[in-house]
């Protein structure tokens, strides 16, 4: 594996002087042609309150329903420019995820990366394993000596009709069983060859760092295990909302176990789950939902917003993570105005 090439952003990414770093996820915008402005009014009030030096944009950004969704490149630039204009015209990195409702009108994912990545501040790569946009983005000290901390970005797919047809594997329609897991639904997960490309990048990354480098992780459909810490809350630390099922898969790719086994992520955020912003830890890894921002699907008012994760380069491995409401930013004026109440 070309180190290298994983080192080679389109802008570089690195702790300030004092040592800081702070990301700002928003997950779930779930935009298209014609999309609600209070969305951009949004994305706006949140970038500019966190001042954050990258931005991560966790699944479902385009696609909602049949009155709103991208069909074309005319109508993801629409989307994309109004809701990367405060990280474009402020010089600040983003990145993205897809999630299960970005291809849903046929343009295909593979194209729209192609115009994700014209953006002159998008630093997301394609990947070379199932699915599109699977990369790491390593963050470096203050002074570029070494690598600080890595953030892997997970393609976590649509659906097992998706997977079954992709890979020829009818078996994986009888994954949801009468006595299922989580709310047994037949959402898809991270394939296994994206398992070992991460553990391949990881072990790489490291081995040219000279020193194991701690990580996050973000991608759109929760794993499994966050189903676990779900029904054990007081184990796990349980903070923050659930007031909807957790949209997890019925089928585990072991990317949770592989996580463990190479200790090196300690924070793996997720979106997927709109009604969903809680916090939780189940084997030294912290989960966090982002919450949703959409306004032309279902999102709860109170709770829409991003969710800010702040590294310290003294710290290594150490982060504090929590949300930022619109509410609180912008009164009632960030409720949805529309009354839309589209839920997939």
């Amino acid at each position: 594996m070309d180190v290298r090439e994983l080192l080679n952003l389109k802008k570089e990414l690195r702790f300030d002087e004092n040592g800081k770093f702070r990301i700002l996820l928003m997950t779930d915008l779930h935009a298209g042609h014609g999309f609600s402005p209070q969305l951009t009014e949004g994305v706006e009030a949140l970038v500019e309150h966190c001042k954050p030096d990258l931005v991560l944009l966790n699944g479902d950004t385009s696609g909602c329903h049949r009155r709103v969704h991208c069909e074309n490149e005319s109508d993801l630039r629409e989307v994309l420019d109004a809701v990367t204009a405060p990280m474009e015209r402020n010089s600040i990195p983003w990145a993205h995820v897809f999630g299960n409702h970005d291809d849903n009108y046929g343009f295909k994912k593979e194209d729209q990366e192609t115009v994700y990545e014209s953006y002159p501040c998008c630093v997301s790569k394609r990947g070379e394993v199932s699915g599109v946009a699977n990369y790491v983005l390593p963050v470096l000290s203050h002074d570029g000596t070494k690598i600080a901390f890595n953030v892997f970005m997970l393609d976590s797919h649509d659906n097992l009709k998706v997977m079954s047809c992709e890979q020829n594997r009818p078996g994986v329609l009888n994954a949801v069983l009468p006595v299922h897991f989580a709310a047994g639904r037949d959402y898809a997960m991270p394939y296994f060859d994206q398992v070992c490309n991460y553990c391949e990048q990881s072990k790489a990354l490291e081995e040219y760092n000279g020193a194991p480098i701690p990580a996050m992780m973000a991608m759109h459909i929760p794993v499994p295990e966050v189903h676990l810490a779900y029904m054990n809350r007081e184990e796990c630390n349980f903070k923050g909302n659930a007031r909807e099922d957790i949209g997890c898969g019925e089928l585990n790719s072991g990317l949770f176990s592989a996580c463990i086994q190479r200790g090196d992520v300690r924070l793996m955020c997720f979106g997927h789950d709109h009604q969903c912003d809680f916090d939780a830890d189940y084997c030294g890894i912290h989960f966090a939902y982002g919450g949703g921002m959409a306004y032309n699907c279902y999102c709860d008012d109170d709770m829409r917003g991003g969710r800010v994760i702040e590294l310290d380069e003294n710290k290594p491995g150490e982060f504090v993570t929590y949300n930022v409401r619109l509410r609180d930013l912008l009164g009632s004026a960030a409720d949805n105005m529309m009354g839309e109440h589209w839920r997939d």
